[in-house]
C-alpha cells in the first residue's frame, strides 16, 4: 500500500528526469548542428579537383578526392605528355598551405607548349580557382627554371611566373565571377621554356560571398563594380586562434594563425568562446563568409583594464604596391559581459576606416558574427604593405577601453588591364607602356613621313633639268613651285601680300619682296655690283 502511494511520485520523478535528458539532448544536437552548419552548409554545383601528373586518384584527410591525371585528361589540350612524381616530399617551405594538402605536391604535369584546361560550368557565378606548385625533380626538365604565364579568357593570373626554390610549396587562390558555360585556363610557357602544375581546383562559390560595392579608405566613400573584377587571396588569418584546415571550413579554405603578422604581440591577448556559441543572424555574416571557428577566437588588448591605453593592435602584411586591395575584417564580441560595453576604432594604413565601432548596435547581441569590407586604393599603399589596426575609441563613455579582431583577409583586386600580376594584359602588352606605345607610334609616323619626303626629293633630283645650274631654273626643280602656278605664293597671292604689307620696288622697278614670276626676288646687275663692290 505504501509502495502504491509512492508510485506517482516515482513516476513524476522519472518523467521529470526524462524531460531533462530530452532537453539536454536537443540542446546538444542543436549545438552540434550549429557548429557543423559552417562546415556543411554549402554544396558547390561545380567541383573540378585534379591531381596533375598523378596516376591514381588522391584522397585528402579533409575528405576531398582529386582526380588522377588520366581521369581528367579530357579537360586538357596539350601537345606532349610529360609527368613526374615522387613518393614523398622532403623538407619544404610552405606558403599558405594546409598540411592536409601535402599529397597534392607529390606529382606534376609538365607543359612544354601552350596548353589549355577547359571546364564546363553548370551554374555561372563566383568560382574558386586554386593552383598548387612545387618544382619536383625530372631527368630532362628542371622545374626551377620553368617560366610561364597563366590566363583565363578575361584575366591574367600569373605573368612570367617562376618557382626557383626547389623546396617551396606555393599555393595560389583566386576568385572569379564566371559568366559563361565554359571556363578556360591557358598555360603559356615563355620562349625556350615550359610550364608545370601540380594540382588544380575549379569550384563554385556562393553568390553572396562578394558584394558589388564596398566602403573606401579613408571612410566616407563607396566603390561600386567589384563584380567586374577578379580577386587573388593574399592573406587569410584566424586572429587569436590556431590554423583552420579545409576540413573545418565551409568552402575548403585555409586560415593561418595571425601571430607572424602581429606587429606588437606583447600588447595582445587571446579571447575565445566555444564555436557552437557563435550566432549567425539573417542580416549579418553567413556561415560561408567564415566558419564559427574564426568568430570564436579573437585578439583583444592585453592592457584592456587600464583607463587610457595608448596603443593599437596592429597587423602588417607585405603586398604588391601596384594594386588595390579588398580588406575583409571579421568581428564577434567574445569579450564583453554586457551590451554597449565595447567601442573601438578601425584603421587601415593609418587612415580611419570606422570610428567608434559598436558591435552591439549592429547585432543587438553578443557573440554574433559580423564582417566589414573596405577597399584600399593602390595610391594608398606605402612601403609595399597593408597595415590594419584596431584601438579604443576616444571620447566614448564605455565600461572599458578595449578593441578586438577575430579574422582578417587581404585580397588583391585586378587592375585596369584586367591583370593580377603586373601591368600585362591578355595580349601581353603592358598597360604601363601606353605612353611608350603612343610615342613609338608617333615616331614611326614621323619616320614614314620623312622617308616619303626624302623619296620625293630624290625623285625630283633624278628628274632635274640639264640647265638646273642656271638661276632661272633652280627653283623649278628644287621645289614644285612655278611662276604663276605656285601653291603657296603665285602671282595672285603675291599681289595680295604686297598690298597687305605695302609695295616696295627696287630701282629697276621689280618688287623688293616678291617676284611676280615666283618666290625669289630678281636683282638688277647694277644692284649686284653695288652689293658686291664690283667684285
Amino acid at each position: 500500500m505504501e509502495s502504491r502511494q509512492n508510485w506517482p511520485v516515482s513516476s513524476l520523478s522519472l518523467l521529470l528526469l526524462f524531460n531533462l535528458l530530452f532537453i539536454i539532448l536537443v540542446n546538444s544536437v542543436s549545438a552540434a548542428d550549429s557548429s557543423l552548419t559552417s562546415v556543411a552548409a554549402y554544396t558547390p554545383p561545380d567541383s573540378y579537383l585534379i591531381d596533375c601528373g598523378s596516376p591514381q586518384d588522391t584522397k585528402l584527410d579533409d575528405g576531398r578526392t582529386f582526380k588522377s591525371d588520366p581521369a581528367s585528361r579530357s579537360y586538357l589540350e596539350t601537345s606532349e605528355e610529360v609527368q613526374t612524381s615522387v613518393d614523398y616530399i622532403s623538407t619544404v617551405k610552405a606558403f599558405s598551405v594546409s598540411s592536409s594538402s601535402l599529397p597534392l605536391f607529390r606529382s606534376a604535369r609538365i607543359l612544354t607548349a601552350v596548353s589549355k584546361y577547359t571546364f564546363y560550368i553548370t551554374r555561372p557565378g563566383w568560382h574558386w580557382v586554386r593552383f598548387y606548385f612545387h618544382p619536383l625533380p625530372h631527368p630532362v626538365y628542371n622545374l626551377t627554371r620553368a617560366v610561364f604565364s597563366v590566363t583565363t579568357d578575361e584575366f591574367v593570373l600569373l605573368h612570367d611566373f617562376i618557382v626557383e626554390d626547389n623546396s617551396a610549396l606555393v599555393f595560389k587562390e583566386y576568385l572569379f565571377n564566371v559568366s559563361s558555360d565554359r571556363f578556360s585556363l591557358l598555360f603559356k610557357p615563355k620562349e625556350r621554356s615550359f610550364a608545370f602544375i601540380n594540382a588544380i581546383e575549379v569550384v563554385s562559390a556562393p553568390d553572396g560571398l562578394i558584394s558589388d560595392s564596398a566602403s573606401t579608405v579613408p571612410q566616407g566613400g563607396t566603390l561600386n563594380g567589384l563584380f567586374q573584377h577578379a580577386f587573388e587571396v593574399c592573406y587569410r588569418l584566424n586572429v587569436g586562434g590556431p590554423a583552420i584546415t579545409p576540413m573545418n571550413d565551409t568552402l575548403s579554405r585555409t586560415w593561418l594563425p595571425d601571430f607572424p603578422y602581429n606587429v606588437f604581440p606583447q600588447g595582445a591577448q587571446s579571447a575565445s568562446i566555444i564555436p557552437s556559441a557563435v550566432k549567425y543572424q539573417q542580416s549579418g555574416a553567413a556561415p560561408y563568409i567564415a566558419p564559427s571557428w574564426v568568430y570564436a577566437t579573437a585578439d583583444e588588448m592585453a592592457a584592456s583594464e587600464t583607463l587610457q591605453p595608448n596603443f593599437n593592435l596592429t597587423w602588417q602584411m607585405n603586398v604588391d604596391p601596384g594594386f588595390s586591395y579588398l580588406i575583409r575584417m571579421h568581428f564577434c564580441d567574445v569579450v564583453s559581459q554586457a551590451l554597449n560595453d565595447l567601442y573601438f576604432n578601425v584603421y587601415i594604413n593609418s587612415m580611419m576606416s570606422v570610428s567608434g565601432l559598436d558591435l552591439s548596435s549592429i547585432n543587438n547581441a553578443l557573440s554574433t558574427a559580423y564582417y566589414a569590407d573596405f577597399v584600399l586604393n593602390a595610391s594608398s599603399i606605402r612601403n609595399g604593405s597593408v597595415r590594419v589596426q584596431v584601438g579604443p575609441a576616444s571620447g566614448v563613455q564605455s565600461g572599458i577601453s578595449n578593441a578586438i579582431l577575430n579574422g582578417l583577409e587581404v585580397i588583391k583586386i585586378s587592375n585596369s588591364v584586367r591583370s593580377l600580376d603586373g601591368l600585362f594584359g591578355l595580349d601581353r602588352s603592358g598597360g604601363g607602356r601606353t605612353i611608350m606605345k603612343t610615342a613609338a607610334g608617333v615616331g614611326l609616323a614621323m619616320s614614314v613621313t620623312a622617308m616619303l619626303v626624302l623619296t620625293i626629293v630624290c625623285i625630283r633630283w633624278q628628274q632635274r633639268p640639264q640647265d638646273w645650274e642656271k638661276g632661272n631654273s633652280f627653283s623649278s626643280w628644287h621645289l614644285p613651285l612655278r611662276s604663276g602656278q605656285s601653291f603657296f605664293l603665285n602671282s595672285k597671292s603675291s599681289s595680295r601680300i604686297s598690298s597687305m604689307f605695302g609695295s616696295r620696288k627696287s630701282k629697276s622697278g621689280y618688287s623688293s619682296y616678291f617676284s611676280n614670276q615666283g618666290l625669289g626676288r630678281y636683282f638688277s646687275f647694277s644692284e649686284l655690283q653695288n652689293a658686291t663692290q664690283n667684285f
